[in-house]
């Protein structure tokens, strides 16, 4: 039998606690503490707690931070020393100094024997910068030739941290669309940086030269993660025509179109407001129609397709052709089309459509608005409401007969204060 002695000589000591008693254990709680997302200069507070779950005594040393960042705190620990069943805590902080995301490792130590370096994860962020564009939209109507109009578009930090611009820049397919201040406008030389809550503002002016439509696309290129590359859009027309109108757009069509062949339109008398349900443009008139702005584009360029040059307008318009339409069952149309304008500040109720005697039905169409229809012998006046100041406004007529006579519109006109307007 062997024995080992240990000697005092040799300054070998004996542990300090109670032989035989079960070893200390540390628990750390959370191994993770994610603070989220915060405005760059804020600060907020977590607590991570730690115990003795062990039977003795547990020594805790001085807990390391691990922030290349800067961004985390630590405060001092609540006690070195923890009885069984003890705990204490260790005060936390994290203060984003941008929009960046971070991550530190807490190291706690202690004389658990098996677990005597515990690490915790620290992560957060700061809230990203946001761009904002206003207006998003902008529609400048329909402008005289040669005539100008601007839109101020204001590039807004909209986040809780610094926006850095890279890029403005302005794309159309119309030099009558341009980008009238550039990066060398009011925030300086690119590349901008705007604080939360500042903003800058790009000026697109548009100058029409003829009656084309045209559109133009602001971007501005950003950090903001969300749309680096922010767009507005800006669209416009110039006014087709000088005075009131285009002149009359008049198509006739002596074909012969069946009305008996949809049993919710059913044609019952001369003019019948059924009747234009068939009327071979695809838009039925406008009768029960869900997609105003659709089909009246669709009417109006069937019209316009099949018109050529627009008759000037003189004095009222007489239209006048023959028939040879079967009674009821078949019907003949003919369309009459005049674009209009109303001045940005004139009353719309001053205006009127005005019609005299008409075979055998007329409808009276106004931007996709059926303002009413006539019958055989019948004469009538509408105001013009619904029409919009400051853009050109359309007004579509159509004819139809069922008769086998005649089909005419007579003294068609346009009133303003009760004076025909040309």
């Amino acid at each position: 039998m062997w024995f080992i002695l240990a000697c005092t000589e040799y300054d070998v000591t004996g542990n300090t606690k109670t032989p035989g008693a079960a070893p200390p254990i540390i628990e750390v709680s959370p191994l993770v503490v994610d603070f989220g997302a915060l405005a760059p200069g804020e600060t907020e507070a977590a607590k991570v707690k730690v115990s003795n779950v062990g039977g003795s005594l547990l020594t805790l040393g001085d807990p390391d931070l691990a922030d290349a960042g800067g961004v985390f705190s630590m405060e001092a620990l609540g006690a070195s020393e923890l009885e069984a069943g003890d705990s204490t805590r260790i005060m936390l902080g994290f203060s984003p100094t941008d929009a960046s995301s971070s991550s530190g490792t807490l190291r706690i130590f202690s004389d658990d024997p098996e677990n005597p370096k515990v690490d915790v994860l620290l992560t957060g962020g700061g809230l990203p910068p946001a761009i904002t564009l206003t207006p998003q939209q902008h529609d400048f109507g329909t402008l005289e030739p040669g005539t100008s109009s601007t839109v101020a578009v204001t590039v807004s930090s909209s986040g809780s941290s610094d926006l850095h611009i890279s890029e403005v820049r302005y794309e159309s397919g119309s030099v009558e669309l341009q980008l009238t201040d550039d990066a060398s406008g009011a925030c300086g030389p690119l590349p901008w940086t705007l604080p939360s809550g500042s903003s800058c503002v790009a000026t697109v002016t548009y100058t029409p030269t003829d009656a084309s439509p045209d559109e133009g696309r602001l971007y501005v290129v950003s950090d903001d993660p969300t749309q680096p590359e922010a767009v507005a859009t800006q669209i416009g027309n110039g006014k087709p025509f000088a005075g009131f109108s285009t002149g009359w757009y008049i198509v006739d069509d002596p074909g012969m179109y069946e009305t008996t062949s949809n049993g919710a339109y059913i044609v019952e008398s001369h003019g019948d407001l059924d009747g234009y349900w068939y009327e071979p443009s695809g838009a039925h008139g406008m009768i029960g129609s869900t997609d105003i702005p659709n089909d009246f584009a669709t009417l109006r360029n069937y019209i316009l397709a099949r018109a050529g040059a627009p008759t000037a307008v003189s004095g009222p318009l007489n239209f006048d052709t023959s028939s040879v339409v079967p009674s009821l069952t078949y019907a003949s149309y003919s369309w009459i089309l005049c674009d209009f304008w109303l001045d940005a500040t004139d009353d719309p109720a001053r205006y009127s459509i005005s019609s005299g005697s008409v075979d055998d039905g007329l409808l009276v169409i106004v931007n996709g608005e059926i303002l009413g229809n006539l019958y055989l012998g019948q004469t009538g006046n509408w105001p013009l409401t619904n029409a919009v100041p400051g853009q050109v406004n359309s007004l579509v007529l159509i004819l139809m007969d069922n008769a086998q006579v005649n089909k005419y519109a007579h003294d068609l006109a346009f009133y303003r204060d009760g004076v025909m307007v040309q």
